[in-house]
């Protein structure tokens, strides 16, 4: 298997790398899209050989004709359970889609027992929205000593999924190592109908606007409260807002959209913009559970409308039952996204009324065990505590599962390059070397002057 690890780039290289950027299909390509952060990874497609990954999250592309991408995770902790999730920011009009799927990696049976799969595709009205899914390795509620549960590697597959689209498709790869509990806190209910509290509008506060980045998204820190904000987004964009959800809450959004007059809805023209509004959890996936509402919707219409989406309450026993999200505790975003503009006309920018709450609940949280196991025995990671279960990086331990640390660099390193790395250092040596040509050219001239 091929180590993969991040390092810092050696400035005097540049030089010698001038203007050169690589080609592999799953280096990170530029987006006009969304930003989905991660570590560049230069990503094996070959499924013998594939790149061995710590738990993080990690930046590839997907080609439109390549073959899927194989990776192997060595787990850390006796017992844990493996968060494995990718989300894609599609540059295309015309649908996309991505699979995951994750086997117990054995010599002696090198397909592997099926770990879980998953698959998620695009918005056929806004088909360039991030989109989203997971797979939780190990989570078993009946057989905690399967072979997925105890296995010392999971590999790990992403592919294309569906689609017509021949644009290279950005994906975030996030691994989480989660320590096993000794208590699961809420138990799940036997039946269980969705029911959250819509939240009210309060008075609309100026921002803050939303990022197209998911690092830069702006925080929402509601502690249990709920808040209004006015903003616009732009035809053909996606913006994102960050707002923290701890064990027992409940996460809600609502969008407003305002009526227009009879000569305004006129002007605009049919069809008018097509939203959508969408949460993501930790793990990268994106969904949208709704009651009576809708969570799509249209602006340019003569009356007011509005799209709403929200959870369960966080619980540790969401896991066990099939599209009962959130299932980690962490960073959340809100996710509105506004379809291109019709060709007939240029794009406008879509006045929203963002309203967002947190509700606590009395459902207890999870208890996580005090010390732990290395896999395959001895002491578990030194780094380990009950308050901080989750690993969500080499060696770094976090209280929430949405940490995104990038790899720590080391004497022993591997560099690694991709395109936005590589063109960056060309741009900076060109520009060094144009200051010099530049001054040189100004000490000739005064010389020549006197």
């Amino acid at each position: 298997m091929r180590c993969v690890r991040g390092a810092a780039a050696v400035a005097v290289l540049a030089a010698a790398i001038g203007a050169w950027a690589p080609t592999d299909a799953s280096a990170v390509a530029p987006t006009d899209r969304t930003d989905l952060g991660g570590t560049p990874v230069d990503a094996s497609t070959d499924p013998g050989e594939p790149t061995s990954i710590d738990a993080g999250l990690w930046a590839v592309t997907l080609g439109s004709e390549s073959a899927p991408l194989h990776f192997a995770y060595q787990r850390q902790i006796q017992g844990s359970t493996i968060h494995v999730g990718a989300i894609g920011a599609p540059q295309g009009t015309l649908g996309d889609g991505l699979a995951i799927a994750a086997t117990d990696a054995d010599i002696d049976d090198p397909e592997g027992d099926d770990c879980g799969s998953d698959t998620a595709s695009t918005d056929s009205s806004a088909p360039y929205a991030t989109f989203g899914g997971q797979v939780i390795v190990g989570n078993e509620i009946d057989t905690p000593d399967s072979t997925c549960s105890t296995a010392d590697t999971v590999a790990i597959t992403l592919g294309r999924y569906g689609g017509y689209n021949e644009e290279d498709l950005p994906v975030a790869l996030k691994i989480v190592e989660e320590a096993p509990v000794s208590d699961r806190g809420e138990p799940a209910p036997e039946t269980e109908e969705l029911d959250f509290r819509v939240p009210e509008p309060g008075d609309p506060a100026d921002g803050p606007a939303g990022s197209p980045s998911y690092d830069d998204a702006p925080l929402l820190d509601l502690d249990g409260d709920t808040f209004t904000l006015d903003t616009t987004v732009t035809e053909g964009t996606e913006l994102l807002w960050r707002v923290p959800v701890a064990w027992g809450d409940q996460l809600a959004a609502r969008v407003d959209l305002p009526a227009l007059d009879s000569d305004d809805a006129e002007a605009l023209g049919s069809p008018s913009s097509y939203l959508r509004v969408a949460l993501v959890q930790p793990s990268r996936e994106v969904f949208a559970p709704t009651l009576d509402d809708y969570s799509y919707g249209y602006y340019g219409g003569t009356e007011a409308s509005r799209l709403v989406v929200g959870t369960y309450p966080l619980r540790y026993t969401n896991r066990f039952t099939s599209d009962v999200v959130p299932t980690l505790p962490g960073d959340h975003w809100v996710s509105i996204t506004v379809a291109d503009a019709p060709e007939d006309r240029a794009a406008i920018d879509v006045p929203v009324e963002l309203t967002v709450a947190v509700t606590p609940t009395d459902a207890q949280p999870p208890t996580y065990q005090a010390a732990v196991l290395a896999q395959g025995g001895g002491p578990g990671p030194a780094a380990y505590s009950a308050d901080k279960p989750y690993l969500v990086g080499k060696d770094r331990f976090a209280a929430v599962a949405s940490g995104n640390p990038a790899p720590q660099p080391s004497e022993d390193d591997v560099y690694w390059w991709t395109a936005r790395h590589v063109t960056g250092l060309g741009l900076g040596v060109v520009s060094l070397v144009c200051c010099v040509i530049g001054a040189g050219w100004l000490v000739r001239r005064r010389a020549a002057s006197r």
